[in-house]
């Protein structure tokens, strides 16, 4: 599945949580990062739009407005502390977390379960609540 796919390769955990620790540092600092390439070029909010943002205000304990930004924001946080502390776990463990979470995914569908709901609440935000989403992603 897809998750534990990605936690098998220790080296690809490790080049994606650089990556967003560059990303997020940028904002943090409110420096420019990468911008949305969807919204951009073709000016529609992409499904992640204020994903970033939502993130950091809810590692800052912003926690209202965090979930008004992406409501997606608390997943995106558990899923990076899975990812991280795979990087750090030694390679016996992080098998087994792996098979853990690969079984979790199989059984339960989840992965599948929560792209679905993403695509769902992102068509939802950009059908009736056009105003309001635009408010927060620009």
């Amino acid at each position: 599945m897809l998750l534990s796919s990605l936690m098998r390769s220790r080296q690809l955990c490790v080049i994606l949580a650089g990556t967003a620790t560059l990303h997020f540092g940028l904002m943090s600092i409110g420096l420019p990062s990468w911008q949305c390439p969807i919204r951009h070029g073709l000016g529609v909010p992409c499904p992640g739009c204020g994903l970033s943002r939502a993130t950091l205000e809810l590692l800052h304990g912003h926690f209202d407005h965090a979930l008004k930004i992406h409501a997606f924001a608390p997943i995106v946080v558990g899923v990076a502390g899975l990812i991280l502390f795979t990087i750090v776990l030694p390679k016996s463990p992080r098998i087994r977390l792996v098979r853990i979470v690969d079984r979790i995914e199989r059984r339960t569908g989840i992965t599948i379960v929560l792209l679905g709901s993403f695509l769902v609440y992102w068509l939802i935000r950009l059908c009736f609540f056009t105003n309001e989403f635009y408010q927060f992603v620009l």
